[in-house]
């Protein structure tokens, strides 16, 4: 009878402790769920809520943080939990500008504010070579090389390395004049720099000598090795690009045949697309196109991609507008941006003929002459006039603002800040339009060091231009 009991007792007891095992794995993993959907108690309200995450970053680092007027007690890089909404975050650091950003906190996301610029409140500038004339200064992809052509008749270019950005390096490019027309006493000459390839060490030139156009390839490290685009090829070239790092792989268009180009072999490929009214390159043999055909009065423009030898429509048109198409890869997804009249249209992966997602459409009245990803791509900046848009692609959100003055070309200075000059000033703005900060007087471009402290710009002075170097923070 005992024994019985005590059987009973064992089940009932183990019954009991199982129960309560699988009762605390349900509420563990109910508040695990909570907790990772963002669900938090607040103590002061003693209230149940879903807060954000904020990641907070600032350069220098250092900087004591603000949240809705409250101080935190650590300062950047950080990250704290906050209460979903509206939220206006606040940095400051002596001797530097205040820095300040409001955006939406969306419940059980992760809110990264890991990008503000703090600016020295007296930016230090100083002259480093002064220069009678300066037509163009470009900066080579990875930062530590500037390009600078004196004037468009000149057959040397001026480079500076900025490795070590305290202490630069000049050098004379000298374009090899056996590779070049020579010009007779009635004609005018010009050279203009293109673009660097992407491994930062060729460069492509365009040479005007009367009624002819030719481009050149000239080699940073071999300067005497200049290469005659046109005159190898035996083809009237236009719009050429780089692709890849090698140098020797570049589109280009002959008449409005869309061909690709390779020195190491000496081939032109076939017409890859047609009646290609302009074209941007990007890298691994991939390129966005606008075509227009006009046959029988009927209008066919176009918007596509090239990849590698394959040609993928993504929209055709019956009229005809000012178009502009460019590809990027961010986060491991391909965007396609597509400026068309006074819109921008953003395709997601526009490759994979599975996905049926509409495009994210941004207006902009007016129209649209200008258009860039930033450095990564995320971020789509597209300008008319002074009147900028933009689109953040992490999060999902666009904006609208103003520069000082028409805007002749969008300088990113990094993946978060471009350049606004206007009224002789040299301004840095934020991709929203955000923090605009006032840093030296100056014109044309402005390059930051690949270490981020110095800003280097162009300057007019007496006589001519300076190069000049701005210390970005405070030792």
């Amino acid at each position: 009878m005992n024994q019985k009991r005590s059987r009973k007792q064992q089940i009932a007891i183990r019954s009991f402790t199982y129960g309560v095992m699988s009762l605390a794995v349900l509420v563990g993993a109910a508040f695990s769920l909570a907790w990772a959907m963002g669900f938090r108690f607040d103590f002061e309200s003693r209230q149940v809520s879903q807060v954000t995450l904020l990641q907070l970053g600032s350069f220098p680092t250092g900087a004591d943080i603000d949240i809705n007027d409250r101080r935190l007690s650590s300062r950047t890089p950080a990250r704290t939990n906050i209460k979903s909404g509206q939220v206006t975050v606040n940095m400051s650091r002596d001797g530097y500008r205040p820095w300040s950003k409001t955006v939406e906190a969306l419940p059980s996301t992760v809110r990264w504010l890991t990008y503000a610029r703090l600016v020295p409140e007296n930016v230090q500038t100083e002259s480093i070579k002064n220069f009678d004339q300066v037509d163009q200064m470009i900066a080579s992809p990875d930062g530590r090389w500037l390009l600078i052509h004196t004037t468009p008749n000149s057959r040397e270019l001026t480079l500076a390395d900025t490795n070590d950005p305290r202490k630069i390096q000049f050098s004379t490019l000298t374009i090899d004049p056996i590779q070049v027309a020579t010009p007779t006493e009635d004609q005018a000459e010009s050279f203009a720099i293109v673009e660097w390839d992407q491994g930062s060490r060729y460069i492509l030139l365009k040479h005007v000598i009367g009624e002819t156009t030719e481009f050149l390839r000239l080699d940073r490290k071999n300067p005497t090795e200049t290469k005659n685009l046109t005159r190898d090829f035996n083809l009237n070239i236009r719009e050429p690009h780089f692709s890849g790092t090698s140098g020797n792989v570049f589109f280009a268009l002959t008449d409005t045949d869309l061909r690709r180009f390779d020195f190491s072999g000496g081939t032109v490929s076939a017409p890859l697309v047609s009646h290609v009214q302009n074209y941007r390159a990007y890298k691994n043999g991939r390129l966005a196109y606008v075509s227009l055909e006009i046959k029988d009065e009927q209008v066919k423009q176009t918007v596509g991609i090239y990849d590698d030898g394959q040609v993928q429509v993504i929209k055709t048109y019956a009229e005809e507008a000012s178009m502009i198409a460019e590809f990027k890869e961010y986060n491991n997804n391909y965007y396609l941006a597509v400026a068309r009249g006074e819109a921008v249209a953003i395709y997601l992966n526009p490759l994979d003929t599975s996905n049926k997602s509409l495009p994210i459409v941004l207006s902009s009245p007016g129209g649209i002459n200008l258009m860039s990803f930033s450095p990564t791509g995320r971020f789509v900046m597209a300008a008319h006039e002074n009147k900028i848009v933009s689109y953040d692609i992490e999060t999902d959100e666009g904006y609208s603002f103003e520069f000082g003055e028409n805007v002749g070309a969008l300088n990113w200075i990094d993946d978060f800040h471009t350049v606004d000059i206007s009224g002789g000033s040299i301004s840095l703005v934020e991709f929203d339009g955000a923090n605009r900060q006032r840093i030296v007087s100056g014109r044309t471009t402005a390059v930051l060091s690949t270490n981020g402290k110095f800003l280097f710009s162009l300057s007019d002075a007496a006589g001519g231009v300076v190069f000049q170097r701005s210390k970005m923070v405070i030792d």
